[in-house]
C-alpha cells in the first residue's frame, strides 16, 4: 500500500484491473447444460389459470339440460355429446364454417365480451319437422345465399331460448349468469367478434336427431371472457385433471348406453265393453267393431308420458303427441 492509505499504488491498480478483466472475459454457462428459452412478449397467454376440465363439466351439464328442454318443447329426444373444449384462434375456429348458418351474437352478463352460438341447418330443419308433428326429417343441400324464412327464424328463436335456459342452469354452480341475443347472421364472414389472432374457447356439441340426422351446435367464447372468473372455476370445481376426465368420459359412456335400452311404448286407441254373456259367446273368427278414441294416452314403461290425438299418417294409424305429462315420480 502507498504511504497515503487512502490511495492505491500503481501495482495495486494494475492487479485490480487484471482481475476484473478476467471476470468479464470468463464465458457464462460454458457447460451449456441450461437451455435458452425464448419468449414472445407480444403473444397472448394461452393458460387459463384453472383446470380446463371445469369448463368441460359445465358443457356436460349444458348437454343434459338442453336435452331436457328439447323433450319438453319439441317432443324430441336427441342424443347430445359434448366434445372437449379447444383453444383456437378466431380464424381457426371459423375457417370450417360455411353459410347458411344460424349465427347468434350473444352477451353473457355479467362478463364482458361477445360470444357466438352457431346452429347448423340440419338441427333447425329437424326441429322444425318435429315441432309440427313429423319425425325430424332434414332437407337437402342448401345454397350459400339461402336465408331462413320467418317460420324457420321462429324455430331458431325457440332453440335459442332453450340454449339460454340450459346455459344458465349449467353455469349456476359456478356463478349466476344471464344471456342476451344482440345480433344474428347467416354468413360467418359477417360474424366478427374478435381479431383473427385472438384466442377463443370453442365448445362443440354433436346432435343425433330423428331419421339419422346429425348436426353440430358450436359455442365460441373469447379467451379473455373467462379469465376474470378463473378463481371461481378453480374453487367451485376442485378436482384433478385425471379425475375430471374420467368423470366426463364415464358420464358420457353411461348416457350413450342408456339410449340403447329397449323401452315398451303403448297407446290405447279403443276400448270395448261387453257383457259376460257376450264374452261367453265369442268365437274364433268373429269380428268386433271398434270405435277409435279421438284422444289417447301414450304410456312409456307403464307410466303415462304423453297425451295425443288419434289419426292417420302416411296410410297408417298414428298418434300425434300434443302434451307432455310429467308425473311427480318421473
Amino acid at each position: 500500500m502507498a504511504e497515503n492509505d487512502t490511495e492505491l499504488s500503481e501495482e495495486e491498480l494494475l492487479a485490480l484491473s487484471e482481475s476484473s478483466k478476467e471476470e468479464f472475459d470468463k464465458p457464462i454457462n460454458a457447460s451449456g447444460n441450461s437451455p435458452v428459452l425464448s419468449h414472445d412478449l407480444a403473444s397472448e397467454d394461452s393458460s387459463l389459470g384453472f383446470n380446463q376440465a371445469a369448463v368441460d363439466l359445465v358443457n356436460e351439464r349444458f348437454a343434459r339440460q338442453i336435452r331436457i328442454g328439447l323433450i319438453e318443447v319439441l317432443r324430441t329426444t336427441p342424443k347430445i355429446a359434448a366434445e372437449k373444449i379447444k383453444i383456437q384462434t378466431f380464424r381457426e375456429s371459423m375457417e370450417d364454417m360455411a353459410a347458411p348458418l344460424a349465427i347468434s351474437t350473444v352477451k353473457m352478463d355479467p362478463l364482458r365480451g361477445m360470444s357466438l352460438v352457431i346452429i347448423e341447418p340440419k338441427i333447425i330443419f329437424s326441429a322444425l319437422d318435429s315441432f309440427f308433428g313429423g319425425f325430424g326429417k332434414q332437407v337437402g343441400p342448401l345454397t350459400a345465399t339461402r336465408i331462413f324464412t320467418p317460420t324457420e327464424d321462429t324455430i331458431i328463436g325457440l332453440l335459442m331460448n332453450i340454449i339460454f335456459a340450459s346455459l344458465k342452469e349449467a353455469w349456476a354452480p359456478v356463478m349466476p349468469v344471464s344471456f342476451e341475443r344482440v345480433a344474428q347472421e347467416v354468413n360467418p364472414a359477417f360474424a366478427q367478434i374478435a381479431d383473427d389472432d385472438d384466442l377463443m374457447l370453442v365448445s362443440r356439441f354433436n346432435f343425433s336427431l330423428g331419421d339419422d340426422v346429425e348436426g353440430h351446435l358450436t359455442i365460441i367464447q373469447p379467451f379473455s371472457l373467462l379469465k376474470p372468473v378463473r378463481d371461481l372455476l378453480r374453487s367451485r370445481i376442485q378436482t384433478n385433471d385425471e379425475e375430471d376426465e374420467q368423470t366426463v368420459l364415464w358420464e358420457r359412456d353411461l348416457t350413450d348406453a342408456t339410449y340403447d335400452v329397449p323401452i315398451t311404448m303403448s297407446v290405447k286407441v279403443s276400448e270395448l265393453e261387453v257383457t259376460y254373456g257376450q264374452l261367453e259367446s265369442l268365437k274364433v273368427g268373429q269380428v268386433l267393431p271398434l270405435d277409435l278414441f279421438e284422444q289417447a294416452e301414450v304410456n312409456v314403461a307403464g307410466a303415462t308420458a304423453f297425451h295425443g290425438t288419434v289419426g292417420e299418417f302416411d296410410g297408417q294409424m298414428s298418434v300425434k303427441l300434443k302434451e307432455y305429462k310429467k308425473e311427480e315420480n318421473q
